[in-house]
């Protein structure tokens, strides 16, 4: 149902989204929701289910997504929308809310005919859509060419990571700092879009002399002294991250070559 067609107040309402480069259309629809239920969870979607469901990878990583929808004040409850929360019926299962939200866009989306019988005890409610600005127009804007790769990366292979496309311009020289499965994941990215050149790995726990993926693997005292053979050095983990990047900066790597 539209929400201009009923006045129908309910206890505890569900929105899930990306809510990618947040915007007041976002906003809007968080808004709206909040004023038709006394109770609102907003589902932040995955890194994983957005490269998956959308072909790309989201600017904004997960954990600050999370947080700014967090601090939003009609927010009640927030919480990450994995693959499966993306079916309604498991999402209505875990949170048993009375009204699920959305905009007016997706009205006529498969997500929305498939199980909508299902849903006895819950009501699907339709938001107009601002159509004034949208995620995909914003990134257009600023990210055409390299979130073009992040979708023919997604392609090639279902990668769990993403390269960071829209960080590195097409052509430099990279140090991926990181030889776990993220890190070759970036470099099989790379190589298979032939859109920078992997000079190097890195690693904390290097050793002088070690390699990773037949190419050279510096430690960190190495990074430092071969400021002259790469343009950016690429932190490939999901953990750690700010540990790793206060530490290169500790040796004087320049930020703006750190991504």
């Amino acid at each position: 149902m539209f929400a201009s067609e009923t006045k129908k107040h309910w206890n505890k309402g569900y929105i899930s989204g990306t809510f990618d480069l947040f915007h007041i259309g976002h906003l809007n629809l968080i808004r709206n929701a909040k004023e038709r239920c006394d109770h609102l969870i907003v589902g932040v979607l995955s890194d994983e289910a957005v490269i998956q469901n959308k072909k790309k990878m989201p600017v904004i990583p997960l954990n600050e997504r999370l947080e700014i929808i967090s601090s939003i004040k009609y927010v009640d409850e927030v919480d990450v929308t994995t693959e499966d929360l993306l079916n309604r019926v498991t999402a209505w299962e875990k949170y048993r809310f009375d009204a699920m939200f959305s905009g007016d866009d997706h009205n006529n989306d498969r997500w929305i005919k498939g199980d909508e019988q299902k849903l006895l005890n819950a009501d699907l409610v339709f938001f107009p859509y601002t159509k004034e600005v949208t995620t995909t127009l914003l990134q257009d804007m600023t990210l055409p060419p390299k979130a073009d790769h992040a979708a023919i990366a997604v392609a090639v292979e279902n990668f769990r990571r993403i390269f960071p496309f829209d960080k590195v311009n097409k052509g430099e020289r990279i140090v991926i700092y990181g030889t776990g499965r993220v890190g070759a994941q970036y470099a099989s990215q790379l190589s298979a879009l032939d859109y920078c050149e992997v000079v190097a790995f890195a690693d904390t726990n290097a050793k002088s002399g070690d390699r990773f993926n037949s190419k050279q693997c510096f430690t960190p005292g190495e990074l430092k002294q071969n400021l002259n053979a790469f343009d950016r050095v690429v932190i490939a983990t999901a953990l750690y991250r700010d540990e790793m990047l206060n530490m290169m900066r500790t040796l004087g790597i320049p930020p703006e070559r750190i991504v």
